[in-house]
């Protein structure tokens, strides 16, 4: 093994465990624990996180999934032909296409959610909101857990497609 793959295999590695992890102790363990100690609680350990763990995981998540291209570009070969012709290749685009999608899910589709719940939960300090803003909040933050999930489940089958490729 070359040098450089090996530096690729463990920036790929290092970095999706830590991008998978995160994200998985985020929606399975912290962000349920948050919602029981009550919305004061949880929006100031919010507030405090989202200053730095946004870039940390998009970096984490990009050079994941460029170390991954190149990874089987160099091992494979630059041409798509691998793709369906074995079950490593069949696995390895599963968790190409999962991650894709994770990426478009976490980075396209959920800050703006996240935005303008932020945005209306802070147009309502100081008083209680009208029951059109608070139906309109448990809509936004049921979309937002529904994604959080939704991203997290198709990192773990990123995961694991990338754990079986090499055997299947």
């Amino acid at each position: 093994m070359t040098t450089y793959i090996l530096i690729l295999r463990v920036l790929h590695i290092g970095f999706g465990a830590f991008w998978v992890g995160t994200d998985a102790f985020l929606t399975f363990l912290l962000l349920p624990s948050l919602r029981t100690l009550g919305p004061d609680i949880e929006r100031r350990v919010l507030a405090a996180i989202i200053r730095f763990l946004p870039p940390v995981l998009m970096v984490s998540s990009l050079v994941t999934f460029v170390s991954g291209i190149f990874l089987t570009g160099i091992m494979r070969g630059w041409s798509v032909n691998w793709v369906f012709a074995s079950g490593w290749g069949t696995a390895i685009f599963v968790g190409f296409v999962g991650n894709v999608i994770a990426l478009i899910v976490g980075f396209g589709l959920l800050p703006p959610l996240m935005m303008r719940t932020d945005r209306l939960e802070r147009s309502f300090e100081g008083r209680q909101p009208t029951s059109a803003e608070t139906t309109e909040y448990d809509k936004l933050r049921a979309r937002g857990t529904m994604l959080t999930k939704l991203n997290s489940v198709l990192l773990i089958i990123v995961i694991l497609s990338m754990a079986v490729a090499r055997f299947v």
